[in-house]
């Protein structure tokens, strides 16, 4: 447990020894003199993507930039409780995000994966590219500057588009397989 006034500089240092891990927490209010968002629903798809590929020890410093503008300097200096707390509750707020963009993912059918569906993963940058072209955006910086919430509603409508597209597909053609089967049951 650390003390209330330890500085977020001196728990960097120390916390390693202690073994202590970043953990899922409720969001602060403050983090020193900044407001925290009420959740990440507001940041663009760009600030998402940088916090999602945070692999490192750096995360500690990023995320508090990425989400707040905290330089480096300014944050060892805040107290430790509020930035751990925040940084705990963007992880768990950046993993809340993705699984909703994961639920967009549609199983391939059998004739996809035949004819070779997974060559097709483009990962991070697929989807930037696929919102520029959705929209008539030509430039994929542009698109790195739009409400992550934004292009998941365009890629939730354009899922179920696809699935209801399948499923009328189908419709089509168990109809065609009947009157085919009635017409060759009349000869």
């Amino acid at each position: 447990m650390m003390d209330i006034n330890t500085t977020f500089g001196y728990w960097v240092r120390v916390a390693p020894f202690a073994g202590y891990e970043i953990q899922k927490y409720s969001r602060p209010a403050f983090v020193g003199k900044h407001e925290t968002p009420e959740t990440l629903d507001n940041i663009t798809i760009g600030q998402l993507i940088e916090l999602s590929s945070l692999q490192d020890d750096s995360a500690l410093y990023k995320i508090p930039e990425i989400v707040l503008g905290i330089k480096a300097q300014e944050l060892e200096t805040l107290r430790a409780v509020e930035v751990v707390r925040f940084i705990g509750w963007v992880i768990s707020e950046t993993e809340r995000i993705n699984k909703l963009f994961a639920k967009t993912n549609i199983k391939p059918t059998e004739q996809e994966q035949k004819a070779g569906i997974s060559r097709l993963q483009f990962g991070l940058f697929g989807m930037v590219d696929w919102y520029a072209q959705r929209m008539g955006i030509s430039d994929h910086e542009q698109v790195m500057q739009v409400p992550w919430l934004r292009i998941y509603k365009c890629l939730d409508m354009d899922s179920k588009k696809t699935l209801y597209e399948r499923k009328l597909q189908e419709v089509i053609n168990d109809e065609y397989r009947r009157k085919s089967k009635s017409n060759r049951a009349k000869r």
